[in-house]
């Protein structure tokens, strides 16, 4: 019978394999390090665009249409202002009015218009100066809403960070406490220690409550900024 002995590997060849596992490993942990913060702008955008179709958004865009028609109104308002005149002659069309006779003239015709009007652009500036300031007026209700949105939902995602890490300390607590009351029952630890045990359980217990009301409450807080529950936007 042959026996073949294994060579062992050569320690540079252990180490370019090592340096190679080692890359292979960070840039999987990169490419899902990037694919999470892709998702996770996506979904922010998302809630950005819900947002700025909401009542705020509408009303300024409303507004800034009758901005809009009183800068029309403004610049038409000289011709709403503008008057025709005519006057006739009363010889001109009585029949016993002697065919010799001439009176001059026998149509009087006119039109006024108002230099005040005419000339003053006052209106019509600050109808402009109202659309302007409603331009910004949108602007500015876009920016506002961009960040509550972005932030609610940080603190929303935030909460659920501490809600996961709470859930552990919380597991951990149930489990030391039943130890201890295991202890207790077999008289090796005295009643003070089990007590304070119960305590501390129903603290861990009571912050885990209190974290997953924040988070309920944020939650609230950013739908009523999209208009729609955040479970639709989160499964797209």
């Amino acid at each position: 019978m042959k026996i073949t002995c294994l060579q062992p590997i050569p320690y540079s060849i252990l180490i370019v394999l090592c340096t190679l596992m080692f890359s292979n490993l960070s840039a999987q942990t990169n490419n899902s390090t990037l694919f999470r913060q892709d998702t996770s702008s996506a979904i922010e955008e998302r809630l950005v665009q819900l947002a700025w179709q909401g009542p705020e958004v509408e009303r300024i865009a409303h507004q800034s249409k009758i901005d809009e028609f009183e800068l029309k109104a403004a610049q038409n308002m000289w011709m709403n202002l503008m008057t025709f005149n005519i006057n006739y002659n009363e010889f001109t069309f009585s029949k016993n009015t002697p065919i010799t006779t001439y009176v001059y003239p026998r149509y009087n015709l006119g039109i006024t218009i108002p230099l005040g009007t005419l000339f003053s652009r006052t209106a019509v500036r600050a109808a402009k100066e109202n659309v302007d300031i409603g331009k910004n007026n949108m602007e500015l209700i876009k920016r506002t809403l961009r960040e509550e949105v972005l932030t609610a939902y940080k603190q929303y995602m935030a909460f659920g960070q501490l809600i996961a890490i709470q859930s552990e300390l919380v597991n951990d607590v149930k489990t030391q406490l039943a130890q201890i009351e295991e202890k207790f029952r077999s008289g090796t630890i005295s009643i003070d220690a089990y007590n304070n045990a119960q305590k501390n359980n129903n603290s861990e217990m009571a912050a885990l409550v209190n974290i997953k009301l924040q988070q309920d409450l944020k939650k609230l807080e950013l739908e009523k900024l999209i208009g729609v529950r955040l479970e639709t936007v989160l499964k797209k």
